[in-house]
């Protein structure tokens, strides 16, 4: 979504924590750049008004009396394109929660709990990038076209994913397209809070013809086992002895995010990157970007999600910038891709 850079984004906020809405609006006075037109204590109230607030982005809380959160999630989502970002409190246990309203059309979520209600600077400061992010503001910035190269399988044991913003639904999606086709070991870095990397492992696994777990140090690296980055470590591999090594490291500590997608492109850069295969999905910011890049300068094989599927298209987009991506395609166009690459069924031409 690209609004009119020259006005504010306009922000609608529905929680039935009165506290908490009174508390945004006064966050955003001193924003020049998000304006909020609208508060709502329910869902209700939200959808009956929706025609007065005309939002571009909505903040919305799961646990609300009457329909609640998701039910509210659905009406928007059959509405409009308007982006949602859920605002609530579902970690640990509640993580299941905000996953599925991620597969229903939220694009991003932030865990209330994370933040102190005493200071709301750095929950405003989260609050302002993800606002800001989902609309896509223009940059400005041309993106270079790639020329796609020649169809085939090609020789890989290593399949390797990263995403931020909007990423679960995207990796769901990329996975299942796969079609049990996974002839390699798959490590995934996906931006997400502690709590919520188990519950994102298990729901995958659920769904999946193959296995995901959460990585643990030691883990072997398998054919057909999809590894989850664990959040406050880096998700790396090493090549030794002829294989690949799963590896979870506190360094280095100069990454911005932990795990750190150009962590995981590096380490696999420092090994016969002509048999890695490495996918950059939606997300915010430029992680992944520069390890694409040296993966791709060492032979390997590198995809990128396009803008149109993306949610937020700021770490693809910086990936092209840098010539680090091979190819770029939609989301649907990713997982039958891979499955060309790992040997399996191969599609028709266009």
């Amino acid at each position: 979504m690209t609004i009119d850079p020259a006005r504010p984004v306009r922000l609608a906020v529905v929680d039935d924590s009165s506290f908490l809405r009174q508390a945004i609006v006064k966050m955003m006075l001193d924003e020049p750049r998000i304006e909020v037109v609208g508060t709502a204590g329910s869902g209700e109230e939200f959808l009956a008004r929706w025609e007065e607030i005309q939002p571009d982005v909505v903040t919305l809380d799961l646990a609300m009396p009457g329909i609640g959160g998701l039910a509210t999630l659905d009406q928007i989502v059959a509405r409009s394109a308007t982006p949602v970002i859920i605002l609530s409190t579902h970690s640990g246990q509640g993580a299941p929660h905000t996953l599925e309203a991620l597969r229903h059309g939220a694009v991003d979520f932030i865990d209330k709990q994370a933040y102190s209600l005493l200071d709301f600077a750095s929950l405003r400061s989260v609050l302002v990038e993800r606002v800001v992010a989902v609309v896509d503001q223009a940059e400005g910035t041309e993106v270079p076209a790639v020329d796609r190269p020649a169809r085939g399988p090609q020789a890989f044991d290593l399949l390797l994913i990263g995403a931020s913003t909007g990423g679960p639904p995207a990796i769901e999606q990329l996975l299942s397209d796969l079609q049990g086709v996974c002839p390699v070991p798959c490590l995934v870095v996906q931006h997400m809070p502690e709590g919520f990397v188990n519950a994102f492992a298990q729901r995958l696994n659920s769904l999946l013809p193959f296995g995901v777990v959460t990585a643990r140090e030691g883990g072997g690296l398998a054919p057909r086992t999809v590894h989850i980055g664990p959040s406050g470590q880096h998700l790396t591999v090493v090549w030794r002895k002829e294989r690949w090594l799963l590896r979870l490291v506190e360094e280095p500590a100069n990454h911005l995010h932990r795990p750190s997608v150009d962590a995981l492109f590096e380490s696999a850069a420092r090994g016969p990157a002509e048999r890695v295969l490495a996918v950059l999905l939606t997300g915010m910011g430029r992680d992944g970007a520069r390890g694409l890049a040296q993966l791709r300068s060492e032979g390997a094989h590198t995809l990128v999600q396009d803008e149109k599927s993306s949610v937020v298209f700021g770490m693809p987009r910086a990936a092209i910038q840098l010539g680090a991506a091979m190819e770029v395609l939609p989301l649907r166009e990713l997982g039958p891709r891979l499955r060309e690459l790992l040997g399996g069924e191969v599609r028709a031409e266009a």
